[in-house]
């Protein structure tokens, strides 16, 4: 197969003899690739100017903290990175086998949540936060990387353009509930074996955040996968009352994001 980017050596050495896939995901300017070799199966992620670097941190830092992906190599080099990491057994949570036995799902994800709320964010080098988020959005909107056409046709319709949304956001942020965050809790970046959680990957943005934000994003990829019924049973299973502000707040939030 073809690589976007030169291969470091050490990267080289590691892929030789193996089998290798590319994996679309959409964005242009990263690549993504399945490697099978001796029995194992792993995943390198390459993208430009340092941008794996905070996955790559907090991966090392959730070490024996929640099941995810084991790091095998990360190099920075020819202005790229270069992240390789073992592969998460079990099947994604929108794998067809949950789409038929969603009530397996909740039971995985009431796991899910408890474990990454659990974690003590005392000593947690990460901040997410809102004032984070938002700051982030503002940047991008500035830049011109999001725009009025990244919002849906109703929130165009109330907000008008991207900017008065964010201003929205800006003007009506409330007391953040602090918790360790995954950052983006939708169904792919969860793994399990029937109802045992077996992984978590995809956790480039986590860190000390508000716990409305992981549930936000959990119950927009539900509505999408399983249906507008699992919802309440999802903050069932969690023994949380849906706060409509909070979810819809942050929803809104998830229009602006890259």
């Amino acid at each position: 197969m073809k690589f976007k980017y030169p291969l470091p050596i050490r990267i080289e050495k590691i892929i030789n003899d193996a089998e290798l896939k590319e994996i679309s995901i959409g964005c242009s300017d990263s690549q993504v690739v399945k490697i099978k070799k001796d029995g194992r199966t792993f995943y390198l992620k390459i993208m430009k100017n340092g941008k794996l670097l905070r996955e790559y941190e907090k991966l090392k830092w959730l070490e024996g903290k929640l099941p995810v992906p084991k790091v095998i190599e990360y190099i920075q080099e020819y202005g790229n990175d270069y992240l390789i990491t073992e592969e998460m057994p079990g099947k994604m949570l929108c794998d067809q086998y949950y789409i038929n036995n969603p009530d397996n799902a909740m039971l995985v994800l009431k796991v899910a949540f408890q474990n990454i709320f659990s974690i003590d964010i005392s000593d947690c080098p990460f901040n997410v936060s809102n004032e984070y988020k938002l700051s982030l959005i503002e940047d991008n909107i500035n830049k011109g990387l999001v725009n009025d056409l990244s919002l849906s046709a109703e929130t165009r319709k109330k907000f008008g353009t991207a900017q008065n949304l964010l201003e929205y956001l800006k003007n009506n942020r409330f007391q953040e509930e602090f918790v360790f965050s995954h950052g983006d809790t939708s169904l792919p970046n969860i793994f399990a074996f029937k109802d045992k959680l077996t992984g978590l990957i995809d956790v480039g943005e986590s860190g000390i955040a508000d716990k409305w934000f992981d549930l936000a994003i959990c119950e927009k990829s539900i509505l999408r996968n399983y249906g507008k019924e699992y919802i309440e049973n999802f903050y069932d299973a969690l023994n949380i009352k849906r706060d409509d502000f909070k979810i819809n707040y942050y929803l809104l939030m998830m229009e602006l994001y890259l």
